[in-house]
């Protein structure tokens, strides 16, 4: 989220998610955003702030992840630098690994950017309070919040900026479920337990007759427990059942209709769950769609 073209200040809130939009609007900030990790997720952070000609200053706030830590990754680098193999000097992040980065871009961030720690900090008002008392850089005196010479974005430094981004071949978005007799017997019928707050797969027999039950709030739960006991073995199903199942998660936490294979509704959440075979029970599933 950017403000003004000449804000100088830019807002990493770590994983508390609901600060940057409270930040949002302060004349001084140019963006402000979560961080997850310490290595694609700073790489994003460095390209960012680098981008914005103006950002002087970089405030790390909110709460660190106790696993990836990716605050206390984003201020080794800072301080540190990173190895010639773009590991992060002094980092205890989860794989602080920065590969795409070269290192003409780190060293313009460490020159240019002064990174401060505010880490467990996420009163809005108290950050916003510490971005008022940063000074302004003195080529910013003008309000233009130009940089010039090595880092300028128009030069040399925009050039190994697009040459630090990872090398992603795209791929056409395709691909086909098995069939349902080659993907396994019987068929999965998701529901939910809303008194419960649980999300309902059942997996029934070829005869309908017998089967399993599995109950979780968590949709990603319930895919690997649906594979680890063996009830579907192909990729392509699974990955069709994580998703149905996602979306029944979100529908729980949202109180919003589910109905299985039909898109989300904002109505209200429908009262009598519903059983389908990718489709109504009374019709033929269709082709192509293991269940």
């Amino acid at each position: 989220m950017v403000t003004h073209r000449t804000a100088d200040v830019a807002v990493c809130t770590l994983r508390t998610h609901t600060l940057p939009a409270r930040l949002a609007g302060h004349p001084r900030v140019a963006v402000a955003a979560p961080l997850a990790t310490a290595n694609l997720g700073i790489e994003e952070l460095v390209r960012g702030a680098l981008t914005r000609p103006a950002v002087r200053h970089l405030v790390v706030c909110g709460h660190d992840s106790r696993l990836f830590h990716p605050g206390q990754s984003l201020l080794a680098l800072a301080a540190h630098g990173t190895a010639p193999d773009g590991t992060i000097i002094g980092a205890h992040g989860h794989r602080a690994h920065l590969p795409n980065l070269r290192p003409p871009v780190v060293a313009a961030f460490r020159r240019r950017i002064a990174v401060h720690d505010l880490r467990g900090q996420d009163d809005p008002a108290a950050v916003l309070a510490a971005v008022d008392a940063l000074p302004r850089h003195a080529d910013d005196a003008d309000g233009a919040g130009d940089v010039k010479g090595p880092d300028c974005v128009a030069g040399v430094l925009g050039e190994e900026l697009a040459a630090s981004t990872p090398r992603l071949v795209p791929l056409a978005a395709v691909g086909r479920v098995r069939p349902i007799a080659s993907a396994g017997a019987g068929c999965f019928v998701i529901s939910l337990d809303r008194p419960a707050g649980r999300i309902v797969l059942r997996h029934y027999g070829e005869d309908l007759a017998s089967g399993h039950e599995l109950r979780s709030r968590s949709a990603t739960a319930l895919t690997l427990a649906a594979v680890a006991h063996g009830l579907t073995d192909d990729p392509a199903h699974a990955g069709y059942l994580g998703g149905e199942l996602a979306k029944a998660e979100t529908a729980l936490r949202l109180g919003l209709a589910y109905v299985q294979d039909r898109p989300l509704d904002s109505r209200s959440a429908d009262p009598v769950p519903s059983l389908h075979w990718a489709g109504p029970v009374t019709a033929e599933p269709p082709k192509g769609v293991a269940l």
